[in-house]
């Protein structure tokens, strides 16, 4: 099929005139993505083992195309034109064979529907700078309070002899996705603070059952101690599924533990590495951003290693070698292609060890 390379210009006017019948497929990072995008667009994020497996060839659809309404109407051919587009390509025919934005055109000109595919010129780069009014702009929630309400909140502390606020505590909770927020048990039992973002629900996942007045809120309990010990990968599907039914009927959920240091963060990282197919590193990184201090303990995180496997792995990845062991440094950044998880997945306190080791399916752990 052939794939024509489009301007901005042709693509504003598509939007404008055809948006019902066309679907913008957006090739950049999940991260740059939720920061800014055409209004309306789907983001396709390719985790790193199907594209090595790909080699630039087509993929699945449904890793291309998650959302499943699109699928069907691609299949279907009510969708007459798809345009992909990455950060700032010229011309389809200057990709490399390896990009997403590669892959994402091989895999939807095998469709049998007649949809056009379509590359646009400069990427989104081009287009912000020429239709910003025709673009999303999300701007994160401040992490924490300003320097002027910090001191004000200091000196409350100290006129009343408390004790400092702690910093997981200040500021509001943050932003994950537009339906999905991040916190602690103090940001959920301020009642202005849920008001003001219009949350509807609760997610608690810690010790204590700490149900608000009943009626205000859709509340659900996961106990779990915050511990190496504890399962927290049982309550991951139960998790997603509440999450999920309050976004379906319109609302928002505030997913929190004590902290919203180690265990809400786990809940969170769970849901859009499923929902959003993302891998652990990718999921944890873009959380990171959002809310800094967040530092789930270290089983939690081999248990998300786990759920990571489950997500990606299928019959055709599965090798006839057992498990391997792999050997873990705690580097600041993600600097090679095997997982090296950062200082801040361990549990606040003194690192014992530089060098730990964790048991990983061999999908995970591919060069």
């Amino acid at each position: 099929m052939k794939v024509k390379s489009i301007d901005c210009r042709r693509l504003k006017k598509i939007l404008r005139k055809e948006r019902g019948s066309c679907l913008v497929v957006d090739c950049r990072p999940y991260f740059s993505f939720t920061n800014s995008s055409i209004k309306g667009s789907v983001n396709v994020n390719l985790n790193s083992v199907v594209v090595r497996r790909s080699r630039g060839g087509p993929v699945p659809l449904h890793f291309v195309i998650p959302d499943e309404r699109a699928q069907y109407r691609l299949r279907e051919g009510s969708i007459s034109a798809v345009v992909a587009l990455d950060d700032r390509t010229p011309h389809w025919q200057k990709l490399k064979k390896d990009s997403i934005a590669q892959i994402v055109i091989n895999t939807l000109s095998h469709l049998a529907s007649g949809t056009n595919i379509c590359f646009l010129k400069g990427g989104y780069e081009n287009f912000h700078s020429q239709y910003p009014e025709l673009c999303t702009e999300l701007k994160p929630l401040p992490q924490s309070g300003t320097e002027s309400e910090k001191m004000v909140g200091m000196n409350l502390c100290e006129k009343l002899g408390a004790q400092h606020t702690p910093d997981y505590d200040q500021g509001k909770p943050v932003e994950i996705l537009p339906f999905l927020y991040l916190g602690s048990a103090y940001h959920a039992s301020r009642q202005d603070y849920l008001g003001d973002l219009h949350i509807t629900a609760l997610l608690n996942v810690s010790r204590r059952d700490t149900e608000p007045s009943k009626g205000h809120f859709n509340y659900k309990w996961i106990p779990v101690e915050d511990s190496h010990t504890a399962d927290i990968h049982s309550h991951f599907q139960e998790a997603i599924e509440f999450i999920d039914g309050v976004k379906q009927a319109g609302g928002k959920v505030l997913v929190h533990c004590e902290a919203g240091i180690s265990r809400s963060p786990t809940i969170c990282m769970a849901y859009i590495m499923k929902t959003k197919r993302l891998q652990l590193e990718e999921a944890f990184d873009f959380i990171k951003q959002k809310r800094t201090l967040i530092s789930p303990n270290f089983g939690f995180m081999g248990q998300l290693l786990q759920f990571e496997t489950e997500i990606f792995s299928s019959p055709a990845a599965a090798t006839p070698c057992g498990q391997e062991t792999v050997s873990f440094t705690f580097n600041k950044n993600f600097e090679s292609s095997v997982f090296n998880l950062p200082n801040a997945f361990l549990a606040p306190g003194p690192l014992q060890s530089p060098v730990h080791q964790l048991k990983l399916n061999p999908i995970t752990a591919l060069p």
